[in-house]
């Protein structure tokens, strides 16, 4: 796992995500995994943009973009 500098402690972060700080503990020790929506909210707040492959057609594709879609 990459490790990200954001100067954020957990603390800020469980605030920002409304989960408890030992869960993002837990996150970083690799013990547990955040859901999709969990990981959507850490990047938006870290200033990341996910993208998505789509193998077969080719596209990349935004979370904004393929919720558009479905």
């Amino acid at each position: 796992m990459r490790t990200l500098n954001t100067n954020f402690t957990q603390k800020d972060i469980g605030n920002k995500l409304s989960i408890a700080d030992n869960t993002i503990s837990s996150y970083e020790r690799e013990n547990s995994q955040p859901d999709f929506e969990t990981i959507v909210k850490f990047a938006e707040i870290c200033g990341f943009e996910i993208k998505i492959h789509n193998k077969k057609t080719k596209d990349i594709l935004t979370v904004e973009e393929l919720s558009k879609e479905l």
